[in-house]
């Protein structure tokens, strides 16, 4: 076997012929071998990372003296309920075992004969001349337990027969209530299903990421989900607040990736997460059983909303990523009657009390947010602790508005994207020009500069409104043809050749800190034409890749004026922007991986307790839930309750939304409520 850290490597030891697992252990006490040892016949069929992986079962307990692998030898062991499928070899089994293993370590009633992990102090309890029946009496009379692993398969030798397990008391038990009768399920699907059903090979020794991130979507829901789909050489667990207006952090869910699906653990917090923690004492409690259980590497921090400063304290490289401009601002945006140059103590506090757009956080005021920005700074000054900004406005904005991290340095990295095939189209030569606006039509996104604008543009110009929500409904007097409220991602590129837009309009008020929406119209060649704020500016390179105007209704309408009149400036930008790759999601991930460089094998012995690779455990009352898209329900629940629960999170959710028209709210209150009567 291949020599791990901590593990000395193989040397030739000669045993007498008939020798069994037992004397060959002793064998190698005897020669003054240290350590754990792994012990294998030359027969097996074994994948990439076999023994590193058989260690870690180990290492859950120190009451484990053995670890075994599964193997279709035994019953005990075996992860098939019939006969393995005949086209199905080792590779495949292991391959299965990254999607259906819950990674446990359970208990058997024996050891493997052809391929175990023996810990020192089990195998030094070991009597010379006995055979491997005796020794495990005596590891379980001197209070040893034996486990296998769920997470790895190894094939016996060719001349091997079914292994009968020794009569034990509770094997009869054992065998009928199989703790992988899960597994067991999962592989009879695969079994009919055919070769062509097994997943892609993945190595499962792989470092872990934890993101932490809220859950309201958006461009930071987008990017953790390029990078968790892009990041095949990491497991990447991702850590979401989830609450409402008000309690941001009600609840915290662990996930094994972007989707929030049936969460790995979740928790709901005593005392509920308003917008930022300076510090909570189950919050770091539920970072200390995941770092423990999951055995992190690496944080990358997305979001603190509904989170606590504690997961800065965690001993871990993290990265934060500068997606928004919380926790130093909590408007977000570093807006307020202008893009924001200071904001000292009076200015906070004015914010607070006037700024539309700090509308977020009403858990706490100015006081409160200055001392959280105070402990935040503190923090950004660790040494294990590095910020990340996708475009270098940021960098620009917090310097001059944070003096006390003016000396922090800031690495640019500009986000990926995977963008959906493109149809050909182009835009018409002559005629009316056609103009998009992609994206929401929030306040911050620029509402107001395009509603003052329209009316003049309107002369010239056709306007589309794609993606805009329920915002939308302001410019409902464009037509229902003229409004794309919302939409799924692969379609947008059809969306837009069926406009076949002239340029888009890109009209925040706000300094974005990236925007996808402008990387989605470059990969379909559309002129942006944006305002001169944030990531635009940084990203715009004017005439070339796209134009800028000033935030306002006037610039606006007479940089579209020229551009009407003079159309010819916009095919060389179209031109540049179809012959411009996209930056991908595995050039953005790259480089994340340069900035945290972590070993792509955990080395031994100081491997961690818990999950070999793929990290799938998942909290015991989880099991109990049924899962109907976004939702998870308690199977045990009367079916009447489940609904009463569901209203009752319906009317919360309606009556707390600030984005919702009132009269749109009054009568969605009246439905639940009358729903609520006839239920009881």
């Amino acid at each position: 076997m291949p020599a791990l850290a901590g593990i000395a490597a193989p040397q030739v030891l000669h045993i007498p012929d008939g020798s069994n697992m037992v004397d060959v252990l002793l064998a190698l006490a005897q020669q003054n071998e240290k350590g754990d040892l792994i012990y294998i016949d030359a027969g097996c069929t074994v994948v990439d990372d076999w023994d590193a992986l058989l260690a870690r079962a180990v290492c859950e307990d120190t009451g484990i003296g053995v670890a075994s692998p599964l193997t279709a030898a035994s019953p005990v062991f075996s992860p098939f309920s019939a006969d393995k499928p005949a086209w199905m070899d080792v590779g495949h089994v292991n391959r299965w075992l990254t999607h259906l293993s819950r990674g446990r370590a359970f208990e058997v009633p024996a050891i493997a004969s052809f391929c175990a992990y023996w810990r020192a102090e089990a195998v030094a309890a070991l009597d010379a001349g006995c055979g491997l029946a005796a020794a495990e009496e005596t590891l379980l009379e001197r209070g040893w337990r034996f486990v296998a692993c769920d997470w790895l398969y190894i094939e016996g030798p060719a001349a091997i027969e079914a292994v009968v397990p020794r009569a034990r008391e509770g094997l009869q038990s054992f065998l009928t209530y199989h703790p992988l009768l899960r597994i067991r399920h999962g592989f009879s699907e695969a079994g009919v299903w055919g070769e062509a059903s097994v997943p892609p090979s993945a190595p499962m020794l792989k470092p872990v990421q934890l993101h932490v991130a809220h859950s309201w979507g958006g461009g930071l829901g987008r990017w953790v989900e390029d990078y968790c789909e892009a990041d095949s050489a990491r497991w990447n667990l991702v850590l979401r607040s989830i609450g409402t207006w008000g309690a941001f952090g009600q609840r915290i869910a662990l996930y094994r990736s972007h989707r929030m699906d049936q969460p790995l653990r979740d928790w709901l917090l005593d005392m509920p997460i308003g917008s930022i923690a300076i510090s909570h004492v189950q919050y770091r409690r539920i970072l200390d059983e995941i770092v423990r259980d999951f055995h992190v590497d690496a944080v990358i921090v997305s979001s603190l909303i509904g989170h606590a400063l504690d997961i800065l304290d965690l001993p871990l490289p993290t990265l934060i990523v500068g997606h928004d401009y919380t926790p130093f601002c909590a408007a977000l945006s570093i807006r307020f009657d202008g893009l924001c140059t200071r904001c000292d103590g009076d200015r906070l506090r004015d914010c607070f009390a006037h700024n539309p757009l700090n509308r977020f956080f009403r858990d706490a005021g100015p006081a409160y947010w200055e001392a959280l920005r105070e402990h935040y700074h503190r923090r950004l000054h660790q040494p294990h602790i590095r910020l990340v900004a996708p475009s270098a406005s940021v960098a620009r904005n917090l310097h001059r508005l944070a003096p006390a991290i003016a000396d922090v340095p800031v690495e640019v990295i500009a986000h990926g994207m995977a963008f959906p095939p493109r149809p050909a189209w182009e835009p018409a030569p002559t005629g009316r020009l056609r103009l998009v606006v992609l994206g929401s039509m929030a306040p911050q996104k620029g509402a107001d500069v395009l509603a003052a604008a329209l009316p003049a543009v309107s002369v010239f110009a056709d306007v589309f409104l794609v993606g805009c929500g329920d915002e939308g409904e302001r410019f409902a007097a464009l037509g229902d043809d003229r409004l794309v409220r919302r939409y799924q991602r692969e379609e947008l590129p059809a969306i837009i050749a069926g406009i076949a837009p002239h340029a888009g309009l890109l009209l925040s008020v706000v300094p974005e800190t990236f925007s996808y929406t402008l990387s989605e119209l470059w990969a379909m060649g559309v002129p942006p034409v944006a305002t001169r704020l944030g990531g635009f500016a940084d990203r715009i390179d004017e005439g070339r890749n796209g134009f800028l105007c000033d935030p306002e209704a006037d610039a606006l309408v007479d940089l579209l004026r020229t551009l009407d009149v003079d159309r010819a400036r916009l095919a060389p930008v179209r031109a540049a922007l179809l012959s411009t790759p996209v930056r991908s999601r595995e050039d953005m991930v790259a480089d994340y991986h340069r900035m945290l460089p972590l070993d792509e094998r955990r080395p031994m012995p100081g491997v961690a307790a818990g999950l070999p690779g793929r990290p799938v455990a998942q909290c015991p009352e989880a099991e109990e839930r049924e899962h109907i898209g976004a939702l998870y329900v308690d199977r045990q629940v009367p079916l009447r309750t489940v609904l009463q629960d569901f209203i009752v999170y319906l009317r919360r959710k309606t009556e707390a939304t600030p984005r919702m028209g009132a009269r749109r709210k009054r009568a969605l209150l009246g439905v639940f409520r009358a729903v609520s009567r006839v239920l009881g």
